[in-house]
C-alpha cells in the first residue's frame, strides 16, 4: 500500500536501481469523472517494446537501440473503496542481463530540479565541475550522475543566459554593461574580424606599472579557432595582471599592428609607455612591436629559445652523451656578462661544438647574429626587466584563466 501515485513511482524506481535496471511509465491515465477514464499507471522496463522509426526511411541506417521487448510490467492503481494505491506484478521476468552499475545511464543519471538549481548556484560561485559532482554525490551517495551531466547543465545554463543572441552579440552586451574599453573591426559590414577589450582597472594598472609587459598568443580557446593575443603586465612588487585582450582573425602583421595600436591607446601619457616587452620569436609580433613601440626594448623568451636549441641539438648531434656538454656551453654563451667578452665566449662555444658544424650554423644564423641583443645577458641587463626574461609568467596566468573559464 502506498499513499499516492508519486510514492509508487519512487518505490519502483529505487527498487529497480538497486537491482540493475531502469523502469519508465509505459502508460497512465487519471480519473476525471468521464466514462471509461480510470486512474492507473503501467510501469515497465525501459527496454520494453521495440524501436519504431517515426518516419519511413528509404535507406535503412545501421543503428542500435536499447529496446529488446522486455516483458517486465507493474501496474499501480488506487485501492477500491479506500485511500492509497496498490501495486500488482504483471510480469517479473527480464529477457536481458541486468547491469552491475547504472552510473552514466542517460535516464538514471538525470538531474532533478533541485540539483539543477544547486548546480547553477555553484557555477555562479566559480566552483569547478568536478567539485560540483562531488557535492551532488555527498547529497546522494547512490547518485548515477557523471561529469558529463555537469558540463551539459553548465552549457544549457549559459545558453539560457545568452538567449537569442549569438556569442558575439552577447560579448558586446557584456562589454557595454561592465563599461569595458573596447573596439573592433568589421568584415563584410556584419562580421567582426578583430576585437580588443580592456578593463578600466587594467588601464590604471598599466599606466602605473608600465615597466614590463609580456605579449603572447594562445590557441584553441574558442570554437572559432581565433588566436587570442594577451597583454600581461608586471608590477614592481612581482605581481601579475591582465592588461588587455585581442581576438584576431589571423596573426598577420596588419592584425597584430592594429592590436598593438589599440594597446598603446590605453596609455594616457607618452612618458608612461612600456619600457620592456617580452615576446616569443614571432616575426609578425616582433615587427609590430618595432613599428608601434619603437622606443621600447623587445626581449625574447629565453625559455623557448633554449627549448628550440635543445631540440635542434638532439636532431643534429647523434651522440647522446654530448647533448648535456653542448647545452652547458650554450648556457654559458647566453649568460655572457659583458659585450666585450661576447666574442671570446662565442669562440669557446664554436670550439666546443666544432664537430657539429650544422648545429653551430643554426645557432649563429637563427639566434646569435639577428637576435643576440634580445636574449644574451650582456644586453638584457642594460634595461630594467624586473627579472622577466621569459614568458613563463604569462603561461601561468593563462593556465589560471583557463581554470576560470572551465
Amino acid at each position: 500500500m502506498f499513499d499516492s501515485r508519486e510514492d509508487v513511482l519512487r518505490w519502483a524506481r529505487s527498487v529497480a536501481y538497486e537491482n540493475g535496471f531502469v523502469v519508465v511509465i509505459v502508460r497512465s491515465d487519471t480519473n476525471t469523472g468521464n466514462r471509461g477514464r480510470t486512474s492507473f499507471v503501467l510501469i515497465g522496463c525501459e527496454r520494453s517494446d521495440k524501436y519504431r522509426c517515426r518516419k519511413k526511411e528509404f535507406v535503412r541506417r545501421d543503428i542500435g537501440t536499447r529496446k529488446c521487448g522486455c516483458p517486465f510490467k507493474l501496474r499501480g492503481k488506487p485501492v477500491v473503496g479506500g485511500q492509497g494505491w496498490m501495486v500488482k506484478l504483471i510480469c517479473g521476468i527480464h529477457n536481458h542481463e541486468l547491469v552491475k552499475s547504472l552510473v552514466g545511464h542517460p535516464y538514471a543519471g538525470r538531474l532533478s530540479k533541485v540539483e539543477k538549481i544547486l548546480i547553477v548556484d555553484m557555477m555562479t560561485s566559480m566552483v569547478k565541475p568536478r567539485n560540483i559532482l562531488l557535492t551532488l554525490k555527498e547529497y546522494n551517495a547512490n547518485s548515477c550522475k557523471t561529469i558529463k551531466k555537469i558540463y551539459n547543465a553548465r552549457s544549457t545554463y549559459r545558453s539560457s543566459i545568452r538567449g537569442s543572441d549569438n556569442e558575439m552579440q552577447h560579448l558586446m552586451k557584456l562589454l557595454e554593461r561592465d563599461q569595458y574599453i573596447h573596439c573592433h573591426i568589421l568584415k563584410d559590414e556584419d562580421v567582426v574580424r578583430d576585437i580588443f577589450w580592456c578593463h578600466p582597472d587594467a588601464v590604471k594598472l598599466a599606466n602605473t606599472c608600465n615597466l614590463v609587459f609580456l605579449i603572447d598568443s594562445t590557441y584553441k580557446t574558442n570554437k572559432y579557432r581565433l588566436p587570442l593575443l594577451d597583454f600581461v603586465g608586471v608590477t614592481p612588487t612581482g605581481m601579475t595582471f591582465f592588461a588587455s585582450f585581442t581576438y584576431m582573425e589571423g596573426e598577420r602583421l596588419n592584425n597584430v599592428v592594429w592590436a598593438l595600436e589599440r594597446f598603446r591607446g590605453i596609455f594616457l601619457r607618452h612618458d608612461v609607455l612600456p619600457g620592456v616587452i617580452v615576446t616569443d620569436r614571432d616575426l609578425a609580433l616582433m615587427n609590430a612591436v618595432k613599428t608601434v613601440f619603437p622606443e621600447c626594448t623587445n626581449l625574447l623568451c629565453t625559455f623557448h629559445i633554449n627549448k628550440n636549441v635543445k631540440g635542434k641539438c638532439k636532431s643534429l648531434i647523434d651522440q647522446r652523451n654530448a647533448w648535456e656538454y653542448v647545452m652547458n656551453a650554450w648556457g654559458t654563451l647566453v649568460d655572457c656578462p659583458s659585450e666585450q667578452q661576447f666574442d671570446e665566449y662565442l669562440k669557446r662555444f664554436e670550439m666546443v661544438c666544432s664537430p657539429w658544424s650544422m648545429f653551430v650554423d643554426y645557432v649563429k644564423d637563427t639566434w646569435i647574429i639577428p637576435h643576440k641583443e634580445k636574449f644574451v645577458t650582456a644586453w638584457t641587463n642594460k634595461v630594467m626587466h624586473l627579472g622577466n626574461t621569459t614568458t613563463n609568467r604569462y603561461e601561468i596566468v593563462h593556465l589560471f584563466r583557463l581554470t576560470l573559464m572551465n
